[in-house]
This record gives structure tokens, C-alpha cells and sequence, in this order.
């Protein structure tokens, strides 16, 4: 597991606006803040439950920490999510930690992390929850070494991204902070890389009864879709949305909109080829999906991660097909230093020899024994003719 190393902002516990961490008062409701919570560090030892001896800090975000943590009945280890104290004060942050302990138990995937337990102890005042241990990196520590990332590498990535997304769909389960440092990559005993979506911390459930007005907006500006950014209700297709901003990233080292709530509102993208020399464009159909995801309207997107999931196998499909190979010119050969040249690297092709035939009128010089044939004739000849005109 892997989360912001930044303590520098926080929700507020009232309305869910972003505060920094040195504001007394939020800057939207006027709501105090709680004081700062003990350094994750002084966890370290701690035995939560009797269940969970903690034993080092993964991560730090701005509603919670993530440990390293040994089971204490099993003796394997866990990430173990513990929400700030400070918040369980807040009405709105026990429901999203609670929401989103209710969403990880609905989920079992192969793609999606998987969730062991989940409690607001009474006893010691923790609410945590317990998820598997992953090895490997995030999707964005990958984007900074590597993008922009070749086609043929993001593609089987997404793929994942994709099937993460539809089990959770199918669960009726909405991400709704789909972003690179939540999409996980695990690195297998194989050495295969095998995609986990986490923080499913303010994830919405389809069938439950709309929450509160301030939670619509809460999620990540970069990857908000554009009716979350309006503060309206978003279904499965405003993950699609994020996936495809994650996506024009990877592709194009670029954002896809601006960084203000009227950019992601209102500003057209910029077709991803744009940004690409001829080299590197992205094949229309693709260019095309990409487009499709970050459409503003709901309804111009793909219906489903099954359906981009789908496309993006079909583009895998024909993405590395070699050409027709050159066929090779009938009766042409190289010379032996046109040969050599040719095996130099980045050597031009070699101007071909090609077989001369003779002129159709060429005649060949008289051989020596022809010639002595005609000089003895020659001499017999004129003697005979001596020998007559003597008579």
C-alpha cells in the first residue's frame, strides 16, 4: 500500500473542503479544526484491538496512516489503514471511512486490494481497516520515470484498470478518486506486475440513498469528472472519466485539462497527437477512445470498463502486427563491398549490381588458331597462283 507522504492539508470535518494543516479555522464553513495528531512514528509498537502490533509506517495522507502491521493470531502482516483520531469527531469522516469499509467488503477481485477486516473500536478508539500487504509501486512512481510511456506497455495496464473497475461496477461500487497513486502495481512471485485498485475512501454506492450534498465533491481535481466538478451525482462512467485522464497522462506526459473547477468544467482537451511527433502517434482508434473517455457529457463515454476494456484489447490486437515484408527484387545482387556497407549500422541501402547482358551486336575478337588457319590458306593460295601464271 502506498499514500500521499504529505501532511499538509486535511479535509474539513464539517463540510469536506480542503484545509492546510496549519489553518485553525476552515476557509468555507468556519468550522475549527482539531488540533494535530500525535507523529505516526509513536504508533510503532502500539497493538490495536489485540489484533494488529504495528511495526512500521507505509504511508501518511491527510485523513489517515498506513502501517505495517503482524497479525497477532496469524503472524503474517497486513496494511493497516487507522484514520486520524482527530476525525472521529466528524460526522462526515466516519461515514466515508465507514463507506468505504462497507465497499472494500463488497469487492473481491483479482484487481481490487483485498480487505480483511474493518472497525471503529470503542475500546481504543481506532477506527482502522485491515487489507493485504502489497509489493511493487504505484502508477504514478512508474508515470514519473517513464512517461510518456509506449502504447504497447500502458495498454495491458489499462486492461487491469479495467477489470478492477467492472468488478467494482458490478458490485455496484463507484471509485470515484481513480488516479495514479491508486492504481497499485503488484509485482508477482512470477515476476508478472498485476494491476490492485486501493482507497476506496470515498467510493459511492448506486444502491444506497444519496449522502450528503458536500460529499459529491470531494475526490481529486485532476482526474474529477466533469459532473462530480458540478457537484451532481456521478455513476460508473465518471470513473471512465478519470481513466481516461490517467490514460491521456501515461500517453502523453500532459494534463488533460487545466487546474481550476472551470478547466475540468469547461476547457476542451487537446487531442493527445497533438502532442506526439509523427514517431509516436497514437493510432486513430485509440486517439478516438481516449477522446470518448474524457468527454464531458456522461453520456458520450463508453458505457462500461467492459466496453473500453474490450477496445483496448482489440487495439492490442493489431498494434504489433509486423508489415509485409519487402519482396526481394528478382535477379539483383550486391557486390561484395555494397554487401559490406549494407551490414553497417544505419548504413543506407546499397545501390544494387545488377547482371549486364551484351549487346545483342557484339562480336567476338578472331582466336589465334583461326587467324594461322587464314595466314596458311593465304599462303597456299598465292603459290598456287605462282605456279600457274610460271606456265
Amino acid at each position: 500500500m502506498s499514500t500521499s507522504n504529505s501532511l499538509s492539508s486535511h479535509l474539513c470535518p464539517r463540510c469536506g473542503a480542503t484545509v492546510f494543516a496549519d489553518v485553525t479555522h476552515c476557509g468555507t464553513c468556519g468550522q475549527p479544526q482539531p488540533e494535530a495528531d500525535e507523529a505516526p512514528e509513536t504508533w510503532i509498537g502500539r497493538v490495536i484491538d489485540q489484533k494488529y502490533a504495528i511495526e512500521a509506517v507505509l504511508g501518511v495522507g491527510g485523513m489517515g496512516m498506513v502501517f505495517n502491521a503482524r497479525r497477532v493470531l496469524v503472524g503474517d502482516h497486513v496494511a493497516l489503514k487507522v484514520l486520524f483520531p482527530k476525525f472521529l469527531e466528524s460526522k462526515l469522516q466516519r461515514q466515508l471511512f465507514q463507506d468505504e469499509a462497507i465497499a472494500a467488503a463488497r469487492l473481491t477481485h483479482p484487481n481490487v486490494v483485498t480487505v480483511f477486516d474493518a472497525e471503529i473500536s470503542r475500546a481504543t478508539d481506532v477506527a482502522y481497516i485491515a487489507m493485504e500487504l502489497l509489493h511493487g509501486r504505484t502508477f504514478k512512481g512508474l508515470l514519473k520515470e517513464r512517461a510518456p510511456m509506449p502504447v504497447d506497455e500502458v495498454l495491458p495496464l489499462m486492461v487491469q484498470v479495467c477489470e478492477g473497475l467492472a468488478g467494482a461496477h458490478a458490485a455496484k461500487v463507484v471509485h470515484r478518486d481513480l488516479k495514479p497513486d491508486n492504481i497499485f502495481l503488484e509485482t508477482q512471485a512470477n515476476g508478472q506486475t498485476r494491476v490492485k485498485l486501493v482507497d476506496f475512501g470515498i467510493a459511492a454506492m448506486l444502491d444506497a440513498d444519496p449522502r450528503d450534498e458536500q460529499r459529491r465533491l470531494l475526490g481529486t481535481l485532476r482526474y474529477m469528472a466533469p459532473e462530480q466538478a458540478r457537484n451532481e451525482p456521478a455513476d460508473a462512467r465518471a470513473d471512465l472519466y478519470a481513466l481516461g485522464v490517467v490514460l491521456y497522462e501515461a500517453l502523453t506526459r500532459k494534463r488533460a485539462t487545466g487546474k481550476t473547477l472551470s478547466a475540468v468544467i469547461n476547457d476542451s482537451v487537446v487531442p493527445p497527437n497533438t502532442y506526439l511527433d509523427e514517431a509516436h502517434k497514437l493510432p486513430p482508434p485509440l486517439e478516438s477512445l481516449l477522446l470518448r473517455l474524457l468527454d464531458k457529457d456522461p453520456a458520450g463515454r463508453p458505457a462500461s470498463a467492459l466496453e473500453v476494456k474490450a477496445e483496448l484489447q482489440r487495439l492490442l490486437g493489431t498494434a504489433n502486427l509486423p508489415t509485409e515484408p519487402p519482396r526481394a527484387p528478382p535477379a539483383v545482387m550486391l557486390s561484395a563491398a555494397a554487401a559490406a556497407r549494407a551490414s553497417m549500422p544505419g548504413a543506407l541501402p546499397p545501390e544494387p549490381t545488377l547482371p549486364v547482358a551484351p549487346p545483342r551486336d557484339a562480336v567476338s575478337p578472331p582466336s589465334k588458331r583461326v587467324l594461322l588457319l587464314g595466314l596458311i590458306v593465304a599462303v597456299i593460295i598465292g603459290a598456287l597462283t605462282a605456279l600457274l601464271a610460271a606456265r
